[in-house]
């Protein structure tokens, strides 16, 4: 079993390269004010199934406490 936390949001974007690429943008704005200091956003992207297609897979999870 994975000790890793759960993340509060998940998405995945598929399509042609220029919007997802602007939607990725928008999306991470949002989240930034959403979330604010208290999570951590990750975003990987890979290459489509199709020519001009890209995948980008967005991550949100919470930040953990500092130990003191």
């Amino acid at each position: 079993m994975s000790r890793l936390a759960r993340p509060l949001l998940a998405v995945r974007l598929i399509g042609c390269a220029d919007v997802v690429t602007a939607q990725k943008a928008q999306l991470m704005a949002h989240l930034v004010e959403s979330f604010g200091d208290a999570a951590t956003c990750r975003t990987s992207t890979r290459p489509g199934s199709y020519t001009g297609e890209i995948r980008m897979y967005l991550t949100v999870t919470s930040k953990e406490a500092s130990p003191r």
